[in-house]
């Protein structure tokens, strides 16, 4: 199994809690786009914070706006992940015929496995916490040394849009796969939204929030949405096994109920020229149920 090295992620206590050269993104194209998997190793970052986070403002955020603007998603994918149902940022979901704010499923399945929960602002980065000072050289030279491990399996993507719909084709290919099940998450990105964010020391101010994760394309057997395919996309695949998969995903606009119940909340405007969608592959860990999925790789798709 790789190893990454793991640094220790500092905790500190904040009420509610739970609550260099630029590069052309990877292409995206539509469902009938021919894919073609690369021996490509990426890494994925996911910025765990709050709205409501001082430090967050003030230090964090401004590191993973360089990691965001460095554009380099062939390399690393950055995802910020507003995990607490006080960020006015974060996912949402709706229950049908039900006009109350919840947090999206997705978004309790995923945070003990990429932030554990420890502490807002925090950075994860395949598998590792990189504690919440990271800086965007230390992001970027951890990826680095991340994608320097042979691929396990890679993956390739595309998504269009039709209306509404996301219709989303991926594809992995098993180059030095290990033993065990693989799995796909397909998040639906919102890449650049303006929003207050507390800073410290200056209170809200108005500022680009990048790359927020708004939405899973997977749902579970009842409906809701899932951070995880509902089954494995690879059962131990040998050297050179190829999988090629299509699904959808309609966004839903919030009801105007919820939208007059929630005033300071920045709502998510489907516009798809600001979407794109991160597809990543995770192997599960039957031996270690606390913490079962294992990331192996991803692959950023503009939506076209």
């Amino acid at each position: 199994m790789k190893k990454i090295l793991l640094l220790s992620c500092i905790t500190f206590s904040l009420s509610g809690l739970f609550q260099s050269c630029k590069k052309d993104p990877a292409p995206g194209g539509g469902s009938s786009a021919t894919l073609t998997v690369n021996n490509k190793q990426r890494s994925f970052v996911v910025y765990n914070t709050a709205t409501w986070c001082g430090p967050c403002g003030l230090n964090a955020k401004p590191e993973f706006g360089k990691l965001a603007d460095g554009n380099d998603k062939d390399n690393i994918l950055p995802v910020s992940f507003h995990n607490s149902n006080a960020s006015t940022l974060v996912s949402i979901w709706a229950k049908p015929n039900n006009d109350t704010l919840f947090v999206a499923p997705y978004l309790s399945e995923l945070g003990p496995i990429v932030t554990n929960m420890q502490s807002i602002p925090c950075f994860w980065l395949n598998n590792s916490l990189l504690g919440n000072s990271a800086k965007y050289n230390d992001l970027v030279n951890s990826a680095a040394n991340a994608n320097g491990y042979p691929t396990e399996v890679g993956v390739a993507a595309s998504a269009s849009a039709n209306g509404m719909t996301l219709n989303i084709k991926y594809k992995l290919k098993a180059f030095a796969p290990e033993k065990g099940d693989y799995y796909v998450s397909a998040f639906v990105i919102e890449k650049k939204v303006n929003a207050l964010q507390n800073i410290t020391n200056s209170g809200y101010v108005a500022s680009d929030h990048h790359n927020v994760m708004r939405a899973s394309a997977f749902t579970n057997a009842s409906g809701k949405p899932s951070a995880f395919s509902p089954t494995a996309i690879m059962n131990s695949p040998i050297a050179n096994n190829e999988v090629e998969k299509t699904i959808s995903w309609t966004y839903t606009d919030v009801s105007s109920t919820i939208k007059a119940k929630y005033p300071t909340f920045s709502f998510w405007n489907w516009n798809p020229a600001n979407t794109a969608v991160v597809v990543a592959v995770w192997r599960k860990l039957p031996d270690n149920p606390s913490k079962p999925w294992y990331f192996i790789n991803a692959v950023w798709v503009d939506v076209k």
